[in-house]
């Protein structure tokens, strides 16, 4: 799909605006991409077999998007002491260095998906392998991954030094924290 202008969001805000495949031509559609994969199936006719691109939704990832939007609306609640000092410094529009909304967005997700209650997450199935949960972010190559997990680490390791009896903290084997955790260095808030 080519387009005379195919930036049309900002990086650091949430978009508002994409480009749509649809019959093999581009069209400019308001609100937020919905998350998904384009898939090509071949089907077969009976004059001859042709290949057809067919929208996949992701559901689950569709969901917690607005989850996340909503809860970051109403003020990140149900959140440890130390995380929303945390979230206000990382999301400040006068920060040297602003953050894409895609990073705050991947942070945002996965502090949501370990602090929100309950409540928040009803209905929300996260699939497991065997008796380990794995979270991941896509993000496009360039947009700030290693960004993303040191601001994810800092997030742990604040709120473990913040509450060392609290659920936030990193986790190594056998649920307890990892050893160098203590080596750090860091000596106070």
């Amino acid at each position: 799909m080519l387009v005379d202008n195919p930036i049309i969001n900002s990086p650091f805000e949430e978009p508002t605006r994409y480009w749509a495949y649809e019959e093999g031509q581009p069209v400019l559609k308001e609100g937020r991409r919905p998350a998904g994969y384009y898939l090509k199936a071949r089907t077969r006719g009976p004059q001859m077999a042709m290949l057809e691109e067919e929208f996949v939704p992701l559901d689950l990832v569709n969901t917690i998007r607005e989850r996340v939007k909503a809860w970051r609306q109403r003020g990140y609640p149900g959140v440890t002491p130390i995380t929303p000092q945390l979230l206000q410094h990382w999301n400040n529009p006068e920060r040297q260095r602003r953050l894409f909304f895609c990073q705050r967005e991947a942070v945002e997700t996965l502090i949501w998906l370990f602090e929100a209650s309950p409540a928040e997450k009803q209905g929300i199935d996260i699939p497991r392998d065997k008796d380990l949960t794995r979270y991941a972010c896509k993000m496009a190559t360039g947009s700030g991954k290693t960004v993303v997990m040191g601001i994810v680490v800092a997030w742990q390791v604040l709120n473990k030094l913040a509450n060392p009896q609290g659920r936030c903290a990193p986790v190594g084997e056998g649920g307890e924290p990892p050893r160098r955790v203590g080596s750090l260095g860091i000596r106070s808030l």
